[in-house]
């Protein structure tokens, strides 16, 4: 307990005077210093530091004066974000549904979105040095666990899973690394490390569990490792993947009371327990608008899970996102994660990170990549590097990238 306030103690100050320490810190967090250090020890409870900490980072972006600084795409991202979890918190309270802090309690995995905030409310102490041997640090030290995993199954205490799985933290902060790593690989002894790192990457995760991932970060990487001109062609026709997003998010609007009825009539969906069945009755009455952030309290389901503390689905992200926000607030933030990639720097330089955040459409299908902080929070980092890259090449180029 002594321990959790000292942390949080040096949390908040960092916050404040050492952007770049706080940041440090926040990732050694993340990963529970690599597995050797449990969170609820440090902390006092994950759930408490996990939410204070996105909370610094929000009250740090409220403090903001100016943001017209700001690219358009970049503040139409950060205001419907907030704007949603806002929505979120309140919708239920006015509802009747929960009262204000169970809605609070229930949206502190969604709270993760609030690293791109503090990110760009310190974008001057943010370099784009400081973010790569940030993510070098993070990437490699993870793969390092990995490694030993695979050869020795050296697995550290808080990583250690039923059985030979392992369950390490953030698997998608691996997956960002080595798409920014892949895609500055250029000379062979590069690319060859590259390889290794895949290879490591492939065996580990499949100890770990997560396959979805695991496949569509091969699938990005091998396009990138090979200079596959794919990556080039989507860059040109990128008004025809939006297109095509689009058409198929209007799509699942039309048919999305049928396809839910087929979700609770497939032989795997009822061998789930009853909960995720009453959660999808709920969804069908309201699958515009959604529930929010509506708490399990308020629910009187059957069933008790780590995950169910509210009404979501950490095994189906586009029916998680039907209940917290509805198809409207989907669409909505769908867009506003879009508008970074399409607006940003369009070059072959980072089009790693938007393959990176356009694999998490594939992945959703299957984990809540966009609703839980385990997706949200490379998203965030992600789209910040994005603008980042820009800033430092147009700096070295006064007439501007186009």
């Amino acid at each position: 307990m002594l321990l959790g306030i000292i942390f949080l103690l040096i949390q908040t100050f960092f916050a404040i005077t050492k952007p770049k320490y706080f940041v440090f810190l926040y990732f050694l967090f993340l990963t529970s210093f690599f597995g050797f250090l449990s969170k609820e020890i440090l902390i006092a409870g994950n759930e408490i530091g996990f939410f204070y900490q996105h909370m610094l980072m929000l009250i740090s972006w409220l403090k903001i004066k100016n943001r017209n600084t700001y690219p358009s795409h970049v503040k139409f991202f950060l205001n419907v974000t907030s704007l949603l979890y806002l929505f979120g918190i309140i919708y239920p309270v006015i509802g009747g549904s929960s009262s204000i802090i169970q809605s609070i309690i229930a949206s502190k995995e969604f709270s993760g979105i609030f690293l791109a905030h503090y990110l760009f409310s310190y974008q001057f102490k943010f370099s784009l040095e400081f973010l790569k041997k940030l993510l070098n640090f993070v990437g490699y030290g993870l793969s390092i666990i990995l490694a030993l995993v695979i050869l020795w199954n050296f697995i550290p205490p808080e990583y250690v899973k039923a059985g030979s799985y392992i369950e390490y933290d953030y698997p998608t902060i691996l997956s960002l690394f080595l798409f920014v790593k892949v895609n500055n690989s250029f000379t062979f002894k590069q690319k060859l490390l590259s390889a290794l790192l895949i290879i490591v990457w492939v065996l580990g995760m499949m100890r770990e569990g997560h396959s979805a991932i695991m496949l569509t970060t091969l699938l990005g990487l091998t396009v990138l490792l090979f200079n596959i001109p794919l990556v080039r062609l989507a860059g040109k026709f990128k008004w025809i993947i939006l297109s095509i997003i689009c058409a198929l998010f209007t799509l699942l609007f039309f048919s999305v009371d049928s396809q839910l009825n087929e979700i609770l009539e497939t032989p795997s969906f009822k061998a789930r327990s009853v909960y995720n069945i009453e959660r999808l009755e709920l969804i069908k009455e309201q699958p515009v608008q959604g529930y929010g952030f509506l708490h399990k309290s308020a629910l009187d389901l059957e069933g008790d899970n780590p995950y169910m503390e509210s009404l979501a689905f950490i095994d189906s992200g586009y029916i998680d996102l039907l209940g917290k926000f509805g198809f409207l607030g989907m669409l909505i933030y769908f867009t506003a994660i879009l508008l970074p990639i399409y607006k940003g720097y369009n070059d072959y330089k980072v089009i790693g990170l938007k393959l990176f955040i356009l694999q998490y459409f594939i992945v959703s299908i299957t984990w809540s990549v966009f609703t839980f902080s385990i997706g949200i929070i490379a998203i965030a980092l992600a789209i910040f590097l994005d603008y980042q890259y820009k800033n430092e090449l147009e700096n070295k180029d006064p007439q501007g990238i186009k």
